[in-house]
């Protein structure tokens, strides 16, 4: 929501009508953004990425037979990721619905419901795991992009897109990092690291800063 904010979104849908909208061709775009993000965090973050899947999964009894196994959520989405043909980018990788496949607009009603609030979150995930596991792909991925992104700075502007600047890695970690201090403040502090999750982490060969 603060993406689509920054890009000038929601709008009314006309004088007469108020109920609030999101063209899904931008949401498209800030749906990569958020994938883009999430797996900046687990590429060079994943201290941070792993609060993150904690806070997720909050409530989850890490002392069960049963908790989550990040080896074995990590084996079961390799094979997504091979169907999808393993992809050095993230958003390739992950794959989401294109919204604007479906319609030109979407209520932010629409947005919040359970099902999308639901994939959104899905997706965040798996971006997060994506870059735990791909840290030097993705930095690679995020180099070419930026410069693609550069580029193609006067289409944006030419649509109508407030887009400012093409962030740099460090300055899109620096902006997540504050994005997260605004979830804590707002909404609940991030859960500290279970040890098991850690433990799955550090058999994977996740470095944890």
């Amino acid at each position: 929501m603060g993406l689509l904010s920054h890009m000038g979104w929601p709008k009314r849908k006309s004088l007469f009508n108020s109920e609030a909208v999101v063209n899904s061709l931008i949401l498209d775009s800030t749906v990569e953004q958020m994938i883009d993000w999430a797996a900046s965090i687990g590429a060079c973050r994943p201290k941070l990425a792993l609060q993150i899947i904690a806070t997720m999964l909050r409530g989850t009894d890490w002392e069960s037979k049963d908790a989550m196994n990040l080896g074995a959520e990590v084996s079961n989405m390799k094979k997504q990721w091979a169907e999808r043909g393993n992809s050095d980018n993230p958003r390739e990788a992950v794959k989401p619905v294109k919204f604007s496949k479906h319609s030109e607009v979407m209520t932010i009603k629409q947005l919040k419901d359970k099902e999308i609030s639901h994939a959104l979150e899905v997706y965040c995930y798996e971006s997060l795991v994506w870059g735990l596991v791909n840290p030097d792909n993705f930095k690679t991925y995020y180099s070419a992009n930026e410069e693609r992104q550069r580029e193609k700075m006067p289409e944006y502007k030419k649509a109508g897109l407030a887009v400012d600047y093409i962030p740099t890695l460090d300055q899109i970690l620096k902006e997540g990092e504050e994005i997260l201090k605004g979830y804590e403040k707002e909404i609940r502090e991030l859960s500290p690291i279970p040890q098991k999750l850690q433990n799955d982490a550090i058999s994977l060969g996740i470095k944890i800063e």
